[in-house]
């Protein structure tokens, strides 16, 4: 089964929110005894219902999943100091004669082209060229242009928001703002700031978009864009279902007394009853689950990494030494073991770059999600995702990236 649950597939690479939380919020390097040959390579398909043989129950019982777009309502956003800076285009490798050779064979307007050559906006460098475009030329760009300039930009990492676009099915737009809440009028200001790349629709100037719409539209704008796949689970368990097999699972960490009354009385209904999974996980993450660190009055909040939030998954009060880089590191290194069989409830989703250092690590919970926490700036959530969508989401930006699954040695 886990051969088939790791196979890799073609998979649309999600939107640039995705792509970016890495980028922009590094979880921390550690565990220099990871052996990626250990690993199996990130793929998009991991252990899940349509992994299951027809008919068969998995020991987690029968789950019931709800996709929810989950957003922020307060406008906030994880990359927003990267996406609304003054731009200033950086063409990598490009000399002043190639630069401007390059802008002549664009399909500019004359003014446009008379602004982008005009070389007060420039700034030269041994490694290349960087313009300082205004303003209003970012609103005034045709898609061709734009697609031309920003598929140039896309190549150095120092272009961020051309580098990491939010993209979208060339026929997508309509369907991803459908639910927006924004007017036809304000909608066709934001498309006419689109513009294709490698077969996506792609947009990357939410600065200009912030200049043409006002702040309860940009709100909505931005709560579109960053609404993240999440889930909300419930678990189903009738008067057949295996009763003991799914204390034995939801119960790990020693809590199996904790779930038992809840559970077997659920399996007393006549027909059966569902429950919220949030019922069933350990306080640190119950609490925890579909909020944001900045609803927290802690002021360790801001800091509750994705490590932070893994490594203290099973504790009744968290244990704040998971702050210490070398406590984590040697805590992480001593207490879980890798496991060669399917991950369960509670095992370590860790994912180790080409190095072999671990860069995000994730608590799987059952049928094929897991809770995550995705940085550690308060605009990142605790969430339940598909793991299929954690892991493109991260190899989007590590294509050596390997996942391995660790266990608590303690809960065997």
């Amino acid at each position: 089964m886990r051969q088939n649950a790791l196979r890799c597939a073609a998979y649309f690479v999600l939107g640039a929110l995705f792509t970016l939380l890495w980028v922009t919020d590094p979880a921390p390097r550690f565990g220099p005894t990871i052996k990626a040959r250990t690993a199996e390579p990130v793929c998009p398909h991991p252990v899940s219902a349509s992994s299951r043989k027809p008919g068969k129950i998995p020991p987690c019982g029968e789950i019931e999943a709800i996709e929810i777009p989950f957003a922020n309502p307060d406008g906030l956003f994880p990359d927003r100091e990267a996406r609304l800076e003054t731009p200033k285009w950086f063409f990598q490798g490009f000399s002043e004669s190639r630069l401007s050779r390059f802008l002549c064979s664009c399909e500019l307007r004359p003014a446009e082209k008379a602004v982008l050559l005009d070389k007060r906006f420039w700034n030269t460098s041994p490694d290349g060229c960087v313009i300082s475009p205004p303003d209003q030329l970012l609103s005034s760009l045709s898609h061709r242009g734009r697609q031309q300039i920003y598929s140039v930009l896309a190549n150095s990492v120092t272009n961020y928001p051309q580098c990491f676009p939010f993209r979208f099915p060339l026929d997508g737009f309509d369907r991803k703002f459908k639910e927006s809440g924004l007017a036809g009028g304000q909608l066709e200001k934001i498309r006419r700031l689109t513009y294709t790349n490698s077969g996506d629709l792609c947009f990357a100037d939410l600065r200009a978009a912030q200049g043409v719409l006002k702040p309860n539209e940009f709100n909505e704008l931005i709560q579109t864009l960053y609404a993240m796949p999440v889930y909300l689970l419930r678990l189903h368990v009738s008067p057949d279902s295996d009763l003991e097999t799914l204390i034995r699972y939801w119960g790990k960490g020693g809590r199996q007394k904790l779930v038992a009354p809840l559970l077997s009385s659920m399996a007393r209904v006549p027909g059966g009853a569902a429950i919220n999974i949030s019922y069933l996980l350990p306080p640190f993450a119950r609490l925890r689950l579909y909020t944001y660190p900045e609803a927290w009055n802690d002021q360790t909040a801001p800091k509750q990494d994705c490590v932070f939030t893994a490594l203290n998954f099973f504790n009744e009060t968290m244990d704040t030494n998971f702050f210490d880089i070398t406590y984590k590191e040697k805590f992480f290194n001593s207490q879980y073991a890798l496991i060669n069989d399917d991950p369960i409830f509670g095992d370590l989703v860790t994912l180790i770059d080409g190095q072999n250092q671990a860069f995000h690590t994730c608590v799987y919970i059952a049928d094929g999600f897991v809770f995550t926490k995705n940085g550690a700036k308060p605009a990142q959530p605790w969430v339940l995702m598909k793991m299929s969508d954690m892991l493109v989401m991260y190899h989007s930006l590590e294509k050596s990236s390997r996942v391995l699954f660790l266990r608590r040695k303690e809960l065997g």
